[in-house]
């Protein structure tokens, strides 16, 4: 049985990893509490202690405007912590999966979708840590496995922590009966988390690299928006909860549209983001 250590473990992607693999693999799932990866020293002790086979590095500051408020911390923790963990697997000869994102791309004055070769041209400050830490990591360690993932979805549940996603913002709007604007020039990939999690384990026998990761989508953050409440069965609704933004990104669309390419040849495909939005609201049983 592989021996998997998961940093953040109480993550959006990390918790529902653990519940959904728990009793395939031997899973060492470390909250922050438990391993704080800017602490090298204890890191790589801890890393060396539990001796996993595979670290899947979660933990990281994501949310974008933390990261513009707080620079230095997000350096600190993003890039520093993530060149922490790589130093405990290459200690014990541990492969790594690092968790990157599709904001790598979100400069490029070229419009998507993007494949792995197009230069990643980050203008948040959550893209810039994540793709100088993909760089540091790769000065490290050979046996690793870089996913640059799109923006996660799915609904709360026992165990698992919900960040801001697409489906759950457009639940919100419902819940509390009030207006909420989606852009109607952001283009950007979005993947239901179960579909991520029955597919990540497939990473674990590809070539090691850097693969975009998750679903492929052409339809306007609106748009999904709206497919939200008519797979729901509320398309009668969307006139009073979804406000159409022509104004966000109106000088130039945010295009953060990748394609999965590479990974379709390791025998790994996702279903893409409408695809997944029936999936998902199917699988919840949240018909209206």
């Amino acid at each position: 049985m592989r021996k998997i250590l998961i940093t953040g473990a109480n993550g959006f992607f990390a918790s529902r990893f653990y519940e959904y693999y728990k009793n395939k693999y031997d899973i060492i799932p470390l909250t922050k509490k438990q391993l704080d990866v800017t602490n090298e020293k204890n890191t790589v002790e801890i890393i060396k202690e539990c001796n996993p086979d595979i670290v899947i590095h979660t933990a990281a500051m994501t949310a974008t405007k933390d990261c513009e408020d707080n620079p230095s911390i997000s350096e600190y923790v993003n890039i520093t912590g993530s060149k922490n963990v790589a130093k405990g697997c290459s200690v014990i000869g541990a492969k790594m999966i690092f968790l990157s994102t599709e904001q790598v791309y979100n400069g490029n004055k070229n419009p998507g979708p993007y494949y792995e070769e197009d230069c990643p041209n980050p203008n948040t400050q959550y893209g810039k840590t994540k793709l100088e830490a993909e760089t540091e990591i790769k000065k490290i360690i050979d046996n690793v496995w870089i996913l640059r993932l799109t923006w996660l979805f799915g609904f709360p549940e026992r165990f698992g922590k919900i960040n801001s996603n697409i489906i759950w913002n457009v639940m919100i709007a419902l819940l509390k009966n009030e207006r909420v604007k989606f852009p109607l020039n952001e283009y950007r990939g979005m993947t239901y988390v179960y579909d991520l999690i029955t597919a990540i384990n497939k990473t674990f026998d590809i070539p090691y690299g850097t693969y975009n990761t998750g679903s492929e989508n052409n339809l306007s953050t609106y748009d999904i928006a709206c497919i939200v409440l008519k797979e729901m069965g509320l398309e009668n609704r969307i006139g009073d909860l979804i406000i159409k933004d022509k104004e966000r990104y109106r000088e130039h669309n945010r295009d953060l549209r990748m394609k999965n390419t590479k990974l379709k040849k390791c025998g790994i495909e996702f279903a893409t983001t409408e695809e997944g939005i029936k999936k998902c609201i199917k699988e919840f049983d949240y018909k209206l």
